[in-house]
């Protein structure tokens, strides 16, 4: 029996799935336990969250009721309004040999322009951060090697200050930010497992954990980059593959389809555990 013939569609699902977890540099930082409250492109995930608690003074000598209070609740809401796919004919008589490495290579580079599109979709949030670390996008700050500590020291003190769990914190750069830090001897990439495909770079300072991804959004034409700290649990995502399929072309020669279908959704339902630098990249001193 062939390949072709003997291929379950739930198995390539199961690899698409595998490959765009693997590509995802984003992913990482975001909280996913959203995931599997959604039903397809148009879902929306209701996020339910405590409102604050109120304290009271008590005292041994009091004789009046305790003041009860009632729990109040903020609902945040996540839209599934994103939906990408990829289609594309392969011959079965030019594959017949080598059908399972072109088959990998191509659900590789699926998963790898989807994963591309999700993760450009997730640093697009930057406008949501409530917490200011420096610069606008108008006018950023310079970064060198002279300065980069000041900024992730501001930055682990903005999220001090709003009560941001120390737990889970990272930032997302460009790798010209990371060459910033490193020429500061504040980082240095280890040989981490991680490394390989997520983005992380065996990092860790000022209680972050760095990732360093090209998708970090830029302002138009220019080195202006538009750098997230946070922590995992500021950033919402969920993800679902909807169709991971192969199918006979029918009657359009010796040809199999491919097709997959992938819809997503991001939030920021934290934003004060959420900062923002606006950076701008300049030359080191020669």
């Amino acid at each position: 029996m062939s390949t072709l013939a003997s291929f379950k569609p739930d198995i390539w699902s199961g690899r698409l799935l595998k490959k765009l977890n693997d590509e995802l540099v984003y992913k990482n930082v975001c909280t996913t336990e959203y995931e599997g409250d959604i039903r397809g492109f148009g879902s929306v995930v209701k996020i339910n969250e405590i409102g604050p608690i109120t304290i009271n003074s008590y005292s041994s000598t009091s004789t009046g009721a305790l003041t009860v209070q009632q729990l109040t609740d903020a609902q945040k809401l996540l839209k599934i309004d994103q939906s990408k796919y990829y289609a594309f004919w392969m011959d079965k008589q030019d594959a017949a040999q080598v059908v399972p490495k072109l088959e990998m290579d191509a659900l590789g580079e699926s998963a790898f322009a989807i994963a591309n599109d999700i993760d450009e979709y997730i640093a697009a949030r930057y406008g949501d951060a409530g917490l200011a670390i420096g610069g606008t996008s108008g006018t950023g700050v310079d970064v060198s090697s002279t300065n980069v500590l000041k900024y992730l020291s501001l930055a682990q003190q903005k999220l001090d200050e709003t009560n941001t769990p120390k737990s889970g914190r990272w930032c997302v750069v460009p790798p010209w930010f990371y060459q910033k830090m490193t020429l500061a001897h504040v980082a240095m990439s280890t040989d981490n497992q991680k490394s390989l495909n997520s983005g992380y770079v065996g990092s860790t300072m000022y209680g972050f954990d760095v990732y360093v991804s090209n998708n970090v959004y830029h302002a138009s034409g220019t080195d202006r980059a538009a750098i997230m700290f946070g922590y995992k649990g500021a950033i919402a995502l969920a993800v679902q593959v909807m169709l991971a399929d192969r199918v006979d072309s029918g009657t359009i020669g010796f040809k199999t389809l491919y097709k997959g279908l992938v819809v997503y959704g991001a939030k920021v339902i934290r934003p004060t555990n959420l900062g923002i630098l606006w950076a701008d990249y300049i030359a080191e001193a020669s």
